[in-house]
């Protein structure tokens, strides 16, 4: 779907984006950005005119035209910093018709747009315990807060649900050998060929590898076209010990090359950094005056909205039993 031509329309708080795709502006190229002349047509000739006729009580705050608003949004280190506009609730409905009828009518590359609503960064934000049904429900309101679940079609809606499993002042990760046992407990009606076939597809499944240690690896599964998934599209195993290396921007746990080490003053950043990352695991072990940081075993699997509250509630003992190990932090890190 990132590979369809689309443009950010508006955001509800700070997690939730509403985005407008225009599939028919799609190419085999791969070229998902939408022309500056398109997003003229766009601004000018459709959103403008619609909260015109909505919001006319909004004239006064609407830039006039596209390349008005460019120029304003404009900073001087050559960035953009965007002005917001708040739509009652109650006129984003009749805001979305005409918006869509104006693209329609507009150009033929703007038939057929439609919305995405994009929820990102609520990892975490619903911590529940699964195992009763209460917490999931108001796991499930909280996590839709914002969006009117009785106007959608749940089996067009995709939503993350994840298992964390646990043991302080430990990091506990997975075992190779249990991959096939977890994908069979997500999909009780698949064969079992059929599921030992899919860890064998290097198109489908991927190890993750821990520590170069061939026991221990968690895994990606794309089970989007698996005629037993029960709708289940993409499944994730992982140790979350990786957050400690995780950066948003490059940064001493990025990626290396070779070549880094035939230049004297690069060499020396690199042992700069190294001594940066003993100091961050030192930590992580719980050495020096710090606690110390744990790890744990994650499941996460892609269904249907309609199946969000019903799906991977817990793992029976046995099955945890099998399928992760628990290692002493200081012993870890």
């Amino acid at each position: 779907m990132h590979k369809i031509p689309n443009v950010p329309l508006g955001k509800v708080q700070q997690r939730h984006v509403v985005r407008i795709f225009l599939p028919w502006l799609y190419s085999a190229d791969g070229a998902s950005l939408v022309s500056q002349e398109d997003l003229a047509l766009i601004y000018d000739h459709c959103l403008r005119p619609t909260l015109a006729e909505v919001l006319p009580e909004f004239a006064d705050r609407v830039p006039t035209s596209y390349a008005a608003a460019y120029m304003q949004s404009r900073t001087r280190t050559g960035g953009l910093a965007f002005n917001t506009l708040d739509v009652p609730w109650n006129r984003l409905e009749e805001v979305a018709a005409i918006l869509l009828t104006k693209l329609q009518e507009q150009k033929p590359a703007f038939r057929d747009a439609y919305f995405v609503h994009e929820l990102r960064g609520t990892k975490g934000g619903t911590i529940h315990d699964g195992e009763k049904d209460w917490e999931r429900q108001m796991a499930f309101q909280d996590m839709f807060e914002h969006v009117d679940v009785d106007n959608l079609n749940p089996r067009e809606w995709l939503v993350d649900v994840a298992l964390t499993i646990g043991v302080e002042e430990h990091v506990v990760t997975w075992r190779e050998s249990c991959h096939q046992d977890l994908l069979r407990h997500l999909m009780p009606l698949a064969c079992p060929q059929k599921v030992a076939t899919l860890t064998r597809n290097k198109k489908k499944f991927h190890f993750d590898r821990t520590l170069q240690i061939k026991e221990l690896a968690g895994f990606r599964a794309t089970t989007a076209n698996f005629a037993d998934g029960d709708g289940m599209t993409y499944v994730q195993a992982y140790c979350t010990e990786k957050n400690v290396t995780y950066q948003l921007n490059p940064g001493v746990f990025r990626r290396r090359q070779p070549k880094e080490l035939l230049d004297k003053k690069t060499e020396q950043k690199i042992v700069e950094d190294l001594d940066v990352m003993s100091q961050v695991f030192y930590e992580c072990a719980g050495e020096g005056d710090v606690e110390g940081r744990d790890g744990c075993a994650r499941l996460e699997i892609r269904i249907p909205l309609d199946k969000a509250q019903d799906s991977l509630v817990t793992l029976s003992g046995e099955l945890v039993e099998r399928s992760v190990v628990a290692i002493d932090r200081r012993v870890w890190w």
